[in-house]
């Protein structure tokens, strides 16, 4: 029987869960789950529908700034894993979904806890068909008794557009707000 890999720069979180037979069911922002997430909606961003992001809790859009296209958008993940996995291991894969994007340059990228959480944020350009985008991802592990819960918040802009929505996608990213009830 051959071993399971535990953890590696290399594998995405969802190498990861496969291998440690994890699932992470979404929570949704309109339950009352021991542990919920919130990200700012700012003027100029909307609540996308549900749709948008299937098992999404939340999805921002800036409308004002569609252009080709595309459309800015804060889409923030927030599921329960089935087991408790060891946090450190699990966020060491979190760069690897990053890193695997097409013509992924890094610009930043660190392990610091988040409002006393584990956390990994990663930000970045890459591209896709014709367009260029600038992104930041930040993964947060929350223990909260025996629950375990991973949170994602992803803001992302086409990168002509990063230094216009540079404070918004600041905001948005500090502004995540983790409460246990």
């Amino acid at each position: 029987m051959s071993e399971l890999p535990t953890w590696s720069d290399t594998m995405t979180v969802r190498e990861y869960f496969d291998a440690h037979q994890v699932s992470c069911t979404p929570c949704h922002a309109d339950a009352t789950d021991p542990v919920t997430v919130a990200i700012p909606q700012l003027p100029g961003w909307v609540s996308a529908p549900p749709e948008a992001v299937p098992g999404a809790y939340t999805v921002l859009a800036s409308p004002t700034h569609t252009t080709e296209n595309w459309c800015p958008n804060a889409v923030l993940l927030h599921g329960e894993l089935s087991t408790t996995v060891d946090a450190e291991q699990l966020l060491d894969c979190a760069f690897a979904d990053s890193r695997r994007l097409p013509d992924w340059r890094e610009y930043e990228s660190n392990r610091v806890p988040y409002q006393g959480y584990p956390s990994a944020f990663v930000r970045g350009v890459y591209t896709v068909e014709k367009w260029t985008l600038s992104a930041t991802t930040r993964y947060v592990v929350i223990t909260h008794g025996s629950q375990q819960y991973l949170t994602q918040l992803t803001v992302t802009t086409l990168l002509d557009q990063a230094g216009d929505l540079e404070v918004d996608v600041t905001v948005i990213n500090v502004g995540l707000t983790i409460t246990t009830n």
